[in-house]
């Protein structure tokens, strides 16, 4: 396989970062020191710095130069349908705040042959735009929801209030892909920071109800996952 000078130089560079040649807030070499390191063109050197800005690895200082980034802090989450989200950032005392953007009845899904009702919601952890958590309700179980829409800060308190207590996630599913340019307006990052999707769908175990599905998007820059053994 052919490795473009560009690729080669991005890599190398991030490699320098990651095991800590480089360190948060030192100055990267000039696109002409990295042009003669790797023999290459200088716009191949401009364009691998580039690609590690927009991975939010680096920082360009006009007229100075670039420097490696702090780090972000990593937010350790655990993946399970047993609590909520926000109770989950309660317990770490991180700052946490869930916007919603869209509620409204969608053909996007189907329950029992009705419409489901659609919840998209921004999560903002420690100030910074880091999930969009989208829902599919039953309205077969939930038939006056888009009267109640307002209670749909917390999903899960919502349940709560109709008597379903007992929550579980199944048929749980990880992947990842980079953000259209609607998400990335609204996560605040760039095309080159991947996407990790998370989908399940929530069930009352009294019952064995499937209440919702569940189709989250969260920045991979900000996350560690601990997948749970929960079934």
């Amino acid at each position: 396989m052919d490795i473009s000078k560009e690729t080669l130089i991005r890599t190398s560079v991030q490699e320098m970062i990651l095991n800590g040649q480089l360190a948060p807030g030192d100055k990267l070499p000039s696109e002409n020191q990295l042009a003669d390191q790797f023999k290459s063109k200088r716009i191949d050197a401009r364009n691998a710095l580039v690609q590690l800005e927009k991975m939010g690895s680096v920082h360009s200082r006009q007229g100075v130069g670039r420097f490696v980034n702090r780090p972000l802090p990593v937010i350790d989450f655990t993946v399970t349908g047993a609590s909520s989200f926000s109770k989950k950032m309660e317990a770490q005392n991180i700052p946490y705040e869930s916007k919603v953007i869209h509620a409204d009845y969608t053909d996007e899904m189907t329950f029992e042959g009705k419409k489901a009702f659609k919840v998209s919601r921004l999560r903002i952890v420690d100030n910074v735009p880091c999930a969009i958590h989208i829902s599919y309700i039953r309205t077969d179980i939930f038939p006056n929801i888009y009267e109640e829409k307002n209670q749909l800060q917390s999903v899960y308190t919502f349940f709560e209030s109709k008597g379903h207590t007992n929550l579980t996630s199944r048929d749980r599913t990880v992947s990842a892909q980079f953000a259209t340019l609607e998400v990335m307006e609204m996560l605040k990052c760039s095309e080159l920071v991947p996407l990790i999707v998370f989908e399940t769908s929530t069930y009352d175990t009294s019952t064995n109800q499937c209440l919702e599905k569940v189709k989250i998007l969260y920045r991979s820059d900000l996350f560690k996952h601990k997948l749970s053994d929960e079934g």
